[in-house]
């Protein structure tokens, strides 16, 4: 072979070499390209997994104070008709012990009742569970059930005049509203 033709052979390899190099370095910049654009961005995806976990967190409380809250409910409105009964009792005892001398066992039995409902008391207002006082109030139709309506007075209208069961609040909503007689001033 002539010289020139082994030239211009090894000049064509060159060229093929660099076309070929060319080529690979072409193709290797376009795929460290994506892999740069799809490489994660891990400040973004910590700042989303902290919100979400945070969400997570006040979502949890919300649902554990709302479970205390029911079972609070429930066990109050269990407990409100024996605390009931107990008060009247305690009430009808004590007129008895003042309309007559009664012996020590009677005052003892008064006593054991009035520590009770002492007792029963402080553990409604920690759990926030309070009476509604309704005697000779306003008619309030949020916290009351109007049982009966009987004649009275202009002054006496509208007012609640005996109140038949009890009403309680647990943390301000109404548990158990009262049930109320109601007075009613006719024109007649």
């Amino acid at each position: 072979m002539s010289k020139h033709h082994q030239h211009t052979k090894a000049e064509a390899q060159v060229a093929q070499a660099e076309d070929l190099e060319q080529t690979t370095f072409t193709e290797a910049a376009q795929s460290v390209a994506p892999a740069q654009e799809a490489k994660p961005n891990y400040y973004e995806q910590f700042v989303r997994l902290s919100a979400d976990f945070e969400n997570f967190r006040k979502r949890t409380e919300r649902e554990k104070a709302a479970f205390l809250s029911y079972g609070k409910k429930e066990l109050a409105e269990k407990l409100l008709p024996s605390y009931e009964i107990l008060l009247k009792q305690a009430d009808s005892l004590n007129k008895k012990e003042a309309s007559k001398g009664t012996d020590n066992e009677l005052k003892n039995v008064v006593s054991g009742i009035q520590m009770i409902l002492s007792e029963m008391e402080k553990a409604f207002r920690s759990e926030g569970i309070e009476r509604i006082d309704v005697l000779n109030k306003p008619y309030d139709p949020a916290t009351q059930e109007v049982v009966a309506m009987v004649p009275a007075d202009e002054k006496q209208d509208g007012l609640v005049l005996q109140e038949v069961q009890m009403g309680f609040m647990l943390d301000g909503k109404v548990l158990r509203p009262a049930r109320v007689i109601v007075g009613q001033h006719s024109q007649e």
